[in-house]
């Protein structure tokens, strides 16, 4: 794969910017998460505006929270010959910043914020002085914060960008915090690698034992570094591995173990998390008969076609910001409507294994759209699916208007991973009764 050199991979310098905070993140018990959806695009920009526009935005993601997950989201289009549309969102959630600090973050960011009223929604606006792309924020109290960069960049997709396809090879992640892998996992599942997570070298290596005589081993093998897991326990397991395979220590950008790490034998140092460059990088290294999933035991590996599918309905893109990092931190994969019509009309379409339901939207709420939902499966048009609601203090609909229209759970705003997880693990594995009708049989959708 080889890039015009003249011009700036645009998804390289913006996971840079990502990995230069990862440390202050961690810091603050920030968890943070990249993806990045698109082709990869050069764009015809200076690197030191970019950097310029890009650093700070990332650096607000992390200083508007004490501490939470911050989900950084780069979506790439090229609707023209020429020109690149780049869309980048921070979405933030957990324990926010006090107000005074958030006030100096848009300050920072020259960003002009809207009157209102004080312990409500905060919304500012604002233009990169150096891209000339506009810039917004919004911040919910008790929900999240949401920056939002717009930008229409010179560039294109490289005419010889070729095709990764892993073909089903393993990819083996290694963390003591597996939620750290949780956005990597889905990127590399994207382009055909079947993946599966182990909490240390020890794990992974029983693992490597239990594989019969066809399964060699993994073509890929990630590690994140940390107190308790090093360069030089990799390179030991790196010794058991078959030849091509690829062993990757992932650290901290500037971590003073990236020299001594990148010493050990057979060990690849590479700094976290890693770019969309690098994870196509892994896929075209693959040897031609690298060893696939098949004929594996439990604990079986994850493709991407086997990841649980979930619909967030909710009217406030913040809170469709939140909700889709959340839920894709706990291992599915996450479609978005706007209002309960929306909801029923993607659920036809493609019906999900969860559903997060928001109750007060325009057009259609989430008690009716959960009624008509439930009738639907009554009638055998729909398979059964959870919904769960989710919704902010102080709503007019209780518990048990949700509970009573179909819902199988009740979550309050501001969502956590653990009280969402709780859900989750109770919704999908209850048993897949028949639905019973919410609402008049003579009633239709």
């Amino acid at each position: 794969m080889s890039l015009d050199a003249s011009k700036i991979d645009f998804g390289d310098l913006f996971t840079d910017s990502v990995r230069h905070v990862v440390a202050l993140a961690r810091a603050k018990g920030v968890v943070c998460m990249l993806d990045y959806n698109g082709p990869l695009v050069r764009v015809d920009a200076h690197a030191q505006p970019l950097r310029a526009a890009l650093l700070p935005l990332c650096r607000a993601g992390i200083d508007v929270l004490q501490q939470g997950f911050a989900f950084f989201t780069v979506d790439v289009d090229c609707p023209v010959p020429g020109e690149c549309q780049v869309t980048i969102d921070v979405g933030c959630t957990g324990v926010a910043a006090p107000h005074q600090t958030i006030t100096a973050v848009l300050a920072d960011l020259q960003l002009h914020e809207k009157d209102g009223e004080p312990g409500r929604s905060r919304a500012a606006l604002g233009a990169s002085a150096t891209l000339g792309g506009t810039l917004s924020f919004v911040d919910i109290p008790n929900e999240g914060s949401l920056f939002t960069l717009r930008l229409a960049l010179p560039g294109a997709v490289p005419e010889d960008e070729a095709i990764a396809d892993a073909n089903g090879a393993r990819a083996w992640l290694i963390s003591e915090t597996p939620l750290t892998y949780r956005s990597l996992e889905r990127r590399l599942q994207r382009v055909g690698w079947t993946t599966q997570v182990f909490s240390s070298i020890e794990a992974a290596s029983v693992r490597l034992d239990e594989l019969p005589a066809p399964c060699a081993g993994p073509a890929l093998v990630v590690a994140y570094e940390s107190s308790s897991l090093s360069g030089c326990e990799l390179s030991r397991l790196c010794s058991r591995l078959p030849d091509g395979t690829q062993v990757v220590l992932a650290t901290e950008w500037g971590a003073a173990s990236m020299d001594a790490a990148a010493q050990q034998p057979g060990v690849e140092v590479r700094a976290w998390p890693f770019s969309p460059s690098e994870v196509l990088l892994f896929t075209h290294r693959l040897e031609p008969d690298a060893p696939a999933s098949t004929g594996e035991t439990r604990p079986a590996p994850l493709t991407f076609a086997s990841r649980k599918r979930a619909l967030v309905v909710d009217d406030n893109q913040v809170n469709q910001i939140v909700a889709t990092g959340l839920l894709q931190l706990l291992g599915l994969e996450v479609d978005v409507a706007c209002d309960g019509i929306d909801a029923i009309e993607r659920c036809i379409r493609q019906p999900p294994d969860f559903v997060l339901m928001d109750v007060q939207m325009p057009r259609m709420d989430g008690v009716e759209a959960t009624k008509r939902l439930r009738l639907l499966q009554a009638q055998g048009a729909l398979p059964r699916f959870a919904i769960v609601a989710a919704t902010a203090g102080g709503t007019r609909l209780s518990e048990r208007d949700c509970l009573d229209a179909g819902m199988d759970g009740h979550l309050l705003k501001p969502l956590t991973v653990d009280a969402l997880g709780a859900a989750l693990r109770r919704a999908l594995h209850a048993p897949r009764a028949n639905a019973t009708p919410a609402i008049a049989p003579g009633n239709r959708p």
